[in-house]
């Protein structure tokens, strides 16, 4: 077993705090929106998702940036990879209902194509979320394909299990709030999955002699 080196307590607060926040909207805002009028309640969790998604990608890519004992390729080439996968999900999710509002197709099918391309943008998400922090992290080629393959795994059982489970056990906008704490669990059972492979002999790759931060 060796020790990979630390990132530093300022980038992992960062990036924690970027995935957290990534999903306040649904755990939070959504439950308190219901509260309200009908047209409030949509306004409120529009604007928060806007605002979060945009607070996840600007302090995830700080965190990447921030990360110690590597070199600046490996930040860079993270930190776009990251940002890529924030501003994917952040864009991309409204038009595809848009897109699948204006085309008119019945309710059923369109339910269909809307859990599919979710469930494609979530596992390229996530994807992008696991490699570029690990890349930033010195992490080896075989951990990053696996981050990849988990992701897909999890974006997988976000739409086929997870959701389901949800509207089974509840109704409403609770629903989508159990769906997102199951997301937000997973996601960090990944990085701790990731973390302990990467302590495995041949993980990591040795830090750089002299650190570029």
């Amino acid at each position: 077993m060796s020790v990979p080196p630390h990132p530093g307590w300022l980038a992992r607060s960062l990036f924690w705090a970027a995935l957290l926040i990534g999903v306040l909207p649904s755990l939070v805002l959504a439950p308190m929106a219901t509260s309200g009028e009908a047209t409030a309640a949509v306004l409120l969790f529009s604007v928060g998702s806007v605002l979060c998604a945009c607070l996840r990608l600007v302090l995830g890519t700080a965190a990447i940036l921030l990360v110690k004992n590597t070199v600046w390729a490996r930040r860079l080439i993270g930190a776009g990879i990251y940002l890529l996968g924030c501003a994917a999900l952040l864009i991309l999710t409204p038009l595809t209902g848009i897109l699948l509002t204006s085309v008119g197709t019945e309710d059923g099918s369109s339910l269909l194509t809307m859990n599919i391309i979710q469930g494609v943008l979530n596992a390229f998400f996530l994807a992008t979320v696991f490699c570029g922090w690990g890349i930033a992290r010195n992490r080896r080629w075989w951990i990053l394909v696996i981050a990849v393959v988990i992701g897909a795994i999890v974006a997988v059982l976000n739409v086929t299990v997870a959701e389901p489970l949800a509207e089974n056990a509840t109704t409403g906008v609770m629903a989508g709030a159990l769906v997102q704490a199951v997301w937000l669990a997973l996601i960090f059972a990944s990085l701790g999955l990731f973390h302990l492979l990467a302590r495995a002999n041949g993980g990591t790759a040795p830090a750089p002699a002299q650190s570029a931060y």
